[in-house]
């Protein structure tokens, strides 16, 4: 069986295309990543109507015990609704399948609390109606965004799709972590599953003297930790190297 350390189960947004590829390499030998896919639309209504559909996701990936932790792996989506609705996502699956699970929300938090960062610059591929709401969000967990840009600010929502995310090179994520980049923060925080970052993510650490995460390395990180596993990963960023 592939994954004889661990299996990791994915709930992934249904026109993501970076997620599952981006996990897959950055596990380490012996560590497998399985996916569910959830329908989605990327406006705020669709980040938040998605989470209806978890628990039939979480029961797909926790059949016959294959995975042995799940995480919900959409961003915002999963900072919507405040730390209580991300501790009841995280319950509700925990309660039905009997399996541990965290949120990249979960996820990210626990990365920049163990980088002992408390301001964040923070890159994304969103809109400005997304990103003015994942700030919102940010400072609620204690952080200061020092700056946060999008690559598609200018992009209606009724206009924006997520196909849009999924087709930027990693070069985007790494102009616009230099973009939001100041004397001010701590880290930068590169935000979105389908933002393709772990080919960036050393070189913009280099660049700027600063740790940097991203949503899918972030999540990898958290899941493996959770399940005990201490693998320092080299070539993804110092995060990969905590234990």
């Amino acid at each position: 069986m592939y994954g004889p350390r661990a299996r990791i189960g994915l709930i992934v947004p249904s026109s993501n295309t970076v997620c599952e590829p981006e996990m897959a390499t950055l596990c380490p030998e012996g560590v497998a990543t399985y996916a569910t896919r959830i329908l989605f639309e990327p406006t705020i209504y669709g980040l938040q109507a998605m989470k209806g559909q978890i628990e039939r996701a979480s029961l797909e990936l926790s059949s016959e015990g294959i995975c042995q932790i799940i995480a919900f792996c959409c961003t915002v989506g999963s900072m919507l609704g405040g730390l209580d609705d991300e501790a009841h996502v995280i319950d509700l699956i925990e309660r039905r399948t009997r399996t541990p699970a965290i949120t990249t929300a979960t996820a990210v938090r626990t990365s920049l609390a163990r980088l002992q960062v408390k301001r964040i610059a923070v890159a994304t591929p969103y809109t400005l109606e997304i990103n003015l709401r994942e700030k919102e969000e940010l400072e609620k967990w204690g952080f200061t965004v020092t700056e946060i840009r999008g690559c598609h600010e200018d992009v209606s929502p009724d206009e924006f799709r997520n196909e849009m995310i999924g087709r930027l090179l990693p070069e985007s994520a790494y102009e616009m972590g230099l973009k939001v980049n100041s004397q001010e923060n701590e880290a930068i925080f590169i935000s979105c599953t389908n933002f393709r970052t772990i080919e960036i993510i050393e070189k913009l650490e280099k660049k700027t003297g600063k740790p940097v995460i991203s949503s899918n390395q972030a999540t990898l990180w958290h899941a493996l930790r959770r399940l005990g596993l201490k693998d320092s990963i080299k070539g993804f960023g110092r995060l990969m190297e905590f234990a």
